[in-house]
């Protein structure tokens, strides 16, 4: 039970803190404007959900994401990111192409361009002390009392991170849980759900969550759009989760009755720079703002992802 003098006072100071940093003062802001605008930003205790199809370019939007809550954005913070699918020295070449604008090809397999290196070494020496900022876990067999421990730890070392992003929970074994049928495709732990959010809530932390399940059913959907509804047949208890994204990337979703020859105009109109295709962040659940679509454009060649008009 709150006062309303104590709700005010937090309403100011919310709304002080845009003033300065253009960012919310509750959650961590996310760099990006109207992302921050649909989600108030990434609040503590608060569960998110960022879903998607096989290739349509996640894990590029979750290192864009950490990229600008722990370098880029005007108020950096500390960010943990447990990698289960990709190794740290490889989310690490993804993110020197997508801070760079270096192509994966020369990061993944060397030049012998003298000007590229160059550009890689300034720009890995411009954000060098704030890299720290960012703290990357990559054992691919993860448990939620792993995640646990390493928490705890850090809240004693007093470095616990502002926020924390699992890429690919359905690597996560729950103690006591059975682990779903192989032929199960994208089906996670009944508990996992409750356990992440007691984890957001126990560390008051925002958690952003993703798993490798496809939110499509090819048999209903012609459209191959994304719906809740797969997701709780797939034991995602959706009342638990505050948020929840399905990133869509029209490359790979066929929309009904959309054009296809205005791929030089952006969903919302703009020029859209060479190399670059549409990545949009549907938000079909949100307790934290209004159910919306954010839009993007992606560069996957370079890992770069921008806001659709910023």
């Amino acid at each position: 039970m709150q006062t309303l003098k104590n709700i005010l006072d937090a309403e100011l100071d919310r709304l002080i803190s845009i003033q300065h940093f253009q960012e919310p003062a509750v959650g961590v802001s996310s760099g990006f404007k109207y992302l921050d605008r649909a989600i108030n930003g990434f609040r503590p205790q608060h569960l998110y959900l960022l879903s998607a199809a096989p290739e349509s370019g996640k894990t590029a939007f979750l290192l864009n994401l950490l990229l600008s809550i722990t370098v880029k954005k005007k108020n950096p913070a500390k960010a943990l990111f447990y990698s289960l699918d990709i190794s740290a020295a490889e989310v690490a070449q993804r993110l020197l192409s997508c801070n760079s604008a270096v192509t994966m090809e020369h990061i993944f397999y060397g030049t012998t361009q003298s000007e590229v290196i160059e550009k890689l070494y300034i720009d890995v020496d411009q954000i060098k002390d704030l890299s720290n900022n960012l703290l990357i876990e990559d054992y691919p067999s993860c448990s939620i009392e792993t995640i646990r421990a390493q928490l705890t730890e850090l809240k004693a070392q007093n470095q616990l991170p502002s926020i924390v992003v699992i890429d690919n929970i359905n690597r996560i074994a729950v103690e006591g849980d059975p682990t779903p049928e192989s032929d199960d495709y994208g089906v996670i732990p009944a508990s996992l759900i409750e356990q992440l959010k007691k984890i957001a809530i126990d560390f008051n932390i925002p958690l952003l969550v993703s798993p490798e399940t496809t939110p499509i059913d090819p048999e209903v959907e012609t459209d191959r759009m994304p719906r809740l509804y797969v997701l709780r047949q797939k034991n995602f208890n959706l009342h638990l989760i505050d948020v929840v994204m399905f990133l869509v990337s029209p490359k790979y979703y066929q929309f009904p009755g959309e054009e296809e020859h205005q791929r030089h105009l952006s969903k919302l109109g703009h020029p859209m720079p060479p190399g670059f295709s549409e990545m949009h962040i549907r938000i079909p659940l949100n307790r934290c703002g209004p159910i919306t679509t954010v839009y993007f454009t992606a560069n996957m060649e370079c890992q770069l992802v921008y806001e659709d008009g910023v």
